[in-house]
C-alpha cells in the first residue's frame, strides 16, 4: 500500500458520528483498504477532545465515546510528527489564510510534503482555500455516500 490520503479529523469524526456527511465520510473510509490514511499528530488530540467534548454535552454515553475511539483508532491513520521546517510552512498557510490559529494548516502542510489529496469534511475550511486552486483539496462529497 503505497498511496496515501491526509484526512483531517472531521472526516474521521463524521464518519463514525451520526451527521449529514456520514454516508460520504463512511465511503472514504471504506477506500482505506487501498491507501494509507496519514495526519498530523494533533488528529489524535482533536478526535479525542472532539470525543470527549460530545459526551461531556451529553450527546452520547461514555461506552460510545469508548467504543468511538476504539472506531478511531481502527482507522489506521499514520501520524506524522513535525519538524521545524513543516512548522514554517504551517505558520506561513495560517498568515496565508488569515487564520488566528494553525491547526488546519499541519493537515496542509502535510498532504504537499506527501504529495497526495487532502480530504476534509470541515466546510468552513473547505471554503477558505477553495480560491487556492489547490489540486490535491477534496471536499468529501465528491466521494459518492455508502447507502
Amino acid at each position: 500500500m503505497d498511496k496515501m490520503v491526509v484526512v483531517d479529523a472531521s472526516v474521521a469524526l463524521k464518519a463514525i458520528l451520526p451527521n449529514p456527511l456520514q454516508a460520504h465520510c463512511r465511503a472514504l473510509v471504506k477506500t482505506f483498504a487501498d491507501t494509507q490514511p496519514a495526519a498530523p499528530a494533533l488528529w489524535a488530540h482533536e478526535t479525542t477532545s472532539a470525543i470527549s467534548k460530545t459526551v461531556h454535552f451529553g450527546q452520547i454515553t461514555e461506552a460510545e465515546g469508548r467504543q468511538a475511539l476504539a472506531q478511531l483508532q481502527s482507522l489506521g491513520v499514520q501520524l506524522f510528527i513535525p519538524d521545524a521546517e513543516q512548522n514554517l510552512a504551517a505558520f506561513d498557510w495560517t498568515l496565508r489564510l488569515k487564520r488566528a490559529a494553525a491547526y488546519d494548516s499541519y493537515y496542509l502542510v502535510l498532504a504537499q510534503g506527501l504529495n497526495c489529496d487532502f480530504w476534509t469534511a470541515d466546510g468552513r475550511l473547505f471554503n477558505a482555500l477553495k480560491d487556492e486552486h489547490l489540486k490535491w483539496l477534496r471536499w468529501i462529497e465528491e466521494i459518492l455516500p455508502l447507502d
